[in-house]
């Protein structure tokens, strides 16, 4: 993916100077605010298993036609060491994307939207204005350390990219988390930089023999 690589930096920059680092307890998913549903994980089924040390995947995926996140969902799926060789999974589709981390192991998954199956970048055109921030929902998170949740937003007007860095803590049953726009790096998002947005970056990643589901990436009033 072309500047992909500058991005990433870009981003682990932004989270040591700028992010805003929240300890998110969760809330219910069952909140009465209007939503627009992003990626529900139906489409693109797609298993990826891991089993070497710093062993990394990339993959790409067709979205539904007219999505508003483009023609194709970009995953990566890494693990760091695996002192005792156990495998990892990444399993997506069927309304669901799970990370399961074998014992010991630190995984991390990076889902990149505004590209094309070939890999070629497109910007989204993706108009948010209206909504008050993202959200994603967990079926559950397990982990031993903190999992660090960052998404990351590049608005057309300037392409400077604006991320939010949440802790997220284990929890057994489903929750949903916010990312408030107006909490995102560089003074928020404002309607200007959701009015078009280029693309969106969500990495997941970070905890000790983590597994964790999300069933769903939207958009929230």
């Amino acid at each position: 993916m072309t500047n992909f690589m500058h991005r990433q930096f870009a981003t682990r920059v932004l989270r040591a100077s700028a992010t805003l680092t929240l300890i998110v307890l969760g809330v219910l998913a069952n909140r009465a605010s209007a939503q627009l549903t992003l990626d529900n994980f139906t489409s693109g089924q797609y298993v990826k298993r891991l089993n070497i040390a710093n062993a990394s995947d990339v993959h790409y995926a067709a979205l539904p036609p007219n999505s508003p996140l483009g023609a194709a969902r970009q995953t990566t799926f890494q693990i760091g060491s695996n002192l005792y060789a156990q495998s990892s999974t990444l399993d997506l589709g069927k309304g669901i994307c799970i990370v399961d981390a074998g014992f010991g192991v630190t995984p991390a998954l990076w889902i990149f939207y505004g590209e094309t199956l070939s890999g070629t970048e497109v910007p989204l055109g993706l108009n948010l204005g209206g909504y008050s921030g993202f959200q994603l929902n967990f079926a559950g998170i397990s982990t031993t350390e903190a999992l660090l949740a960052i998404i990351t937003v590049w608005p057309h007007d300037n392409g400077v990219p604006h991320s939010l860095e949440l802790v997220l803590s284990p929890e057994a049953n489903p929750i949903s988390v916010e990312f408030p726009f107006s909490s995102f790096s560089d003074g928020g998002l404002v309607q200007a930089d959701l009015s078009d947005i280029d693309y969106i970056f969500i990495q997941v990643q970070d905890g000790l023999s983590a597994s964790w589901g999300i069933t769903a990436f939207q958009a929230v009033n």
